[in-house]
């Protein structure tokens, strides 16, 4: 399966949650996905729109926004507009993380810029992010790591000349990376779990 493969429905998806108040449920602080094994959370002033939240059995979709925003002013602080979609695939033995270049040429963008550290990888795609958030940078980035034997991909989307399509961006998914790790729990891998008592 290809991670072009592994997002598909990622862009029906963001366009539905649209950064837009959501009506009648409140924005989430935090979410839990793929039956308990990843918890998903975004920085302070960040929260989950529960309109897009998906918990299938094979793969997860969430949706990470201004909590202000996404509650039509109501509660939260100001933070810088944004959106991050996250998708956790199901869990493998040994996922493999793609290369920053590999980010770009699964979404068919050309590769900006990227890197591959702290077992996150970023790649900044020149094209492709107007087509997801209405008046969208055209500029997004794109990110990949592991968790629990689960390949999750984040994708950030801003409003065109904000400084998140810069390097900004890429600071902005290590901290959504750093929150899954925090809060999500820690299981033994597959080969523990299988090793003979």
């Amino acid at each position: 399966m290809t991670w072009n493969r592994a997002l598909v429905g990622l862009a029906g998806l963001a366009m539905l949650a649209g950064c837009v108040p959501t009506s009648g449920s409140a924005p989430l602080p935090s979410a839990t996905l793929a039956g308990g094994e990843i918890v998903v959370a975004g920085p302070r002033g960040y929260c989950i729109d529960p309109v897009t939240l998906s918990r299938g059995t094979s793969r997860s979709f969430a949706v990470l926004a201004s909590c202000n925003i996404l509650s039509g002013g109501e509660e939260g602080i100001f933070v810088e507009p944004m959106m991050v979609t996250i998708t956790v695939g199901p869990r493998l033995q040994s996922p493999a993380i793609p290369a920053p270049e590999a980010l770009a040429a699964e979404a068919g963008q050309p590769f900006v810029s990227g890197s591959a550290r702290d077992g996150l990888t970023t790649a900044l795609l020149a094209g492709g992010g107007g087509e997801v958030l209405d008046d969208g940078d055209p500029r997004y980035w794109r990110g990949a790591f592991v968790e629990n034997g689960h390949l999750i991909g984040l994708a950030l989307y801003a409003p065109e000349g904000s400084r998140l399509v810069g390097r900004d961006g890429a600071e902005m998914l290590s901290r959504v990376h750093r929150q899954i790790m925090r809060l999500s729990p820690e299981l033994a891998s597959a080969s523990s779990a299988a090793a003979p008592s």
